[in-house]
């Protein structure tokens, strides 16, 4: 029987890295989370149980420490790019590299308004992240966050909606409205500064969240991807994805208890998902 490879690719996940940048007393600390992924000539790798082709996994691991050495993290776009471009120009048998990043973050610690050099505080869950994918002839690369995780207690609801034998939702004008969102966007220009890019886009996406009405989860989304690339032309697309995490009103009747949406159990799961693409449309 004839076998054919269709598909393959390894490589090295969760490799962790600290870099530190000093500039006299103001030091820059950057950490990240990197998966590297191959693909090229390997068949004989799985057919034969060759291994004259293989790129260690270790060596990807040493690789991420080498170029954070030689080229510095100024961001996370361009030291991707670096490390992509690294194996498919190193190896002529690899065809393809694909490069994934994500970045924990770390604000300086503010103290009466005076940041500090080299102290450093948490920014919890939110990351910043970025996507390579590289050949000898194409580098392909994306940006976005994800973990922001937002609440606001009022200016949302839900009402309206399809209705059937099976639907106990209450319409509601006032709602508790919480999600957290992630956003990935292509980036067309590679020399371009996508981390002003994705400051800017999550501005606008938290202003979006604030200060626009909510209907509906679906409704915003929407709104946050129509303002972030009605000022950002640099993108033509953006993804969003926003599950809705439920704050639901306790029941307190039965305590002879009157609830004025002031007590509400969060629920971890179930939760709605809700996510889509939006782009402008071609003229």
């Amino acid at each position: 029987m004839n076998l054919t490879l269709i598909q393959q690719s390894y490589g090295k996940s969760c490799v962790r890295l600290s870099h530190l940048t000093r500039e006299g007393d103001q030091h820059h600390f950057v950490q990240l989370t990197v998966e590297i992924l191959l693909d090229g000539d390997f068949d004989a790798v799985y057919s034969q149980g060759d291994n004259a082709n293989v790129v260690p996994t270790d060596t990807m691991k040493n690789t991420v420490y080498a170029i954070a050495k030689i080229h510095g993290v100024k961001n996370i776009e361009s030291f991707a790019i670096a490390l992509a471009q690294r194996f498919v120009q190193n190896f002529e048998h690899v065809t393809r590299a694909d490069v994934g990043i994500t970045q924990q973050l770390w604000e300086r610690i503010d103290l009466d308004g005076n940041a500090h050099g080299h102290a450093f505080i948490g920014g919890g869950k939110e990351e910043n992240t970025c996507h390579v994918v590289a050949s000898e002839q194409l580098v392909d690369l994306s940006s976005g966050v994800s973990g922001i995780q937002v609440l606001k207690t009022t200016e949302s609801g839900f009402s309206g909606f399809l209705k059937d034998e099976y639907t106990s939702l209450k319409e509601t004008e006032d709602r508790i409205f919480a999600t957290t969102i992630t956003a990935e966007w292509a980036c067309n220009k590679i020399e371009h500064d996508w981390t002003s890019t994705r400051a800017t886009i999550r501005n606008l996406m938290l202003d979006v969240f604030c200060h626009n009405y909510s209907p509906s989860v679906q409704k915003t989304l929407y709104e946050m991807a129509e303002s972030v690339l009605n000022a950002c032309p640099e993108i033509d697309m953006i993804s969003l994805n926003m599950p809705n995490q439920h704050h639901l009103l306790a029941d307190i009747g039965k305590l002879d208890l009157e609830n004025n949406n002031e007590v509400f159990v969060p629920t971890g799961e179930p939760f709605g998902v809700i996510s889509a693409t939006v782009s402008r449309e071609e003229e």
